[in-house]
């Protein structure tokens, strides 16, 4: 744990993790008591293409990660959007920003920890259906789960369960942007495309196999630093379904937190919707594209512990810890923005009591 970042928390009003960690992968499938807890840790967009492409040819494919791996490492789940097909085969499309990564950029995946990557985005059919089969196949060779994508649209609708310490956390992941230059069909190679039916079957799905519910979405405005109406929308369907945790990106910026309180039948349970992870690998121009951050969030059985965000910054195309006026002002930024979804942050931490999250009607 790099203690000398800023941290920002979202306590619950449940025991504290103990401040030892428990192994990772090696305890994954294990008996586990309704007290156990595990850390999942999510990142937003990473394109292994273009710049960071080229700097991965001059040091290597662990260049990118090699600031933020041991927190990636440390969780017992790590995940991000992977902005990119990695893929030899396949014949570019027509479009004005197109991506292909070299199948070398695995390793660099791989050892920096990543367990789930979700594949429904923009970019994942730049290389027609052939190049989305390739990395599909590429990436279940090195032992990384997909969600989003798969040989049907039916498939790739489908939950994908992960297991850490007896604790089942179910993905699903949704783009809510038809791919340019691919004509999507029910029976080929697809992602899966972002509806409130949709994702709302899916969560339903998803709840039904596992003890937590993910689901990310590549959704909203680019450089728009709140959310859309229509992410907003989307957001509310899949907590109300079943989601514990809604993870967003595609605006290339930071957004802001909410934590969604949901009523059940046994009482509430909140929800925590991160409507943008920004950029974390990527070589974009400006402050704002360049702030990013890992969200690190401690789960159980029953739902959420706890969460945190390590700011980050991108230099080069690959993201490092922020200096500290660097991760004061993401972390400033960030409060104001949750802020306004009435998620207020005070020294640091996320009040969840309800006259500062107040229930919605």
């Amino acid at each position: 744990m790099l203690t000398s970042l800023p941290l920002l928390f979202a306590l619950l009003t449940l025991p504290a993790l103990p401040s030892d960690r428990q192994e990772r992968a090696g305890s994954r499938g294990s008996p586990s008591s309704p007290e156990e807890t595990i850390t999942l840790a999510a990142v937003g967009d990473i394109l292994l293409d273009r710049g960071v492409g080229r700097q991965i040819e001059r040091h290597g494919a662990d260049y990118p990660f090699r600031h933020a791996a041991p927190i990636l490492r440390e969780a017992d789940i790590a995940f991000g959007n992977l902005e990119c097909p990695i893929s030899e085969s396949g014949r570019l499309v027509i479009k004005p920003y197109r991506f292909r990564a070299h199948p070398r950029v695995l390793d660099g995946l791989v050892n920096a920890g990543f367990d789930i990557l979700s594949m429904a985005n923009n970019h994942t059919l730049d290389c027609g259906r052939d190049g989305l089969i390739e990395t599909m196949e590429r990436l279940q060779a090195r032992g990384v789960r997909f969600v989003g994508a798969g040989e049907t649209r039916a498939q790739a609708e489908e939950p994908v369960v992960l297991e850490a310490k007896g604790v089942r956390v179910a993905f699903a992941g949704f783009c809510d942007f038809i791919p340019e230059g691919v004509f999507l069909r029910e029976d080929r190679a697809s992602i899966a495309m972002a509806s409130e039916e949709g994702v709302r079957r899916a969560v339903k799905r998803a709840r039904e196999r596992a003890d937590i519910v993910v689901v990310s979405f590549h959704w909203g405005i680019e450089y728009r630093a709140r959310p859309s109406p229509r992410q907003i929308e989307l957001a509310y369907a899949a907590a109300d379904a079943g989601a514990d945790l809604v993870l967003g990106h595609h605006p290339h910026v930071l957004q802001g937190l909410e934590v969604r309180r949901v009523q059940t039948g046994s009482g509430q349970r909140n929800v925590l919707i991160a409507y943008s992870l920004g950029n974390f690998v990527f070589d974009p121009r400006g402050e704002e594209p360049s702030r990013t951050m890992i969200l690190r969030v401690i789960l159980r059985k029953t739902g959420l512990v706890r969460a945190e965000i390590l700011p980050f910054r991108l230099e080069d195309g690959a993201p490092r810890p922020g200096a500290p006026a660097e991760s004061a002002a993401i972390l400033q930024r960030v409060a104001a923005l949750s802020a306004e979804k009435r998620t207020l942050l005070t020294g640091g931490r996320i009040v969840l009591d309800e006259t500062l999250v107040p229930l919605r009607p």
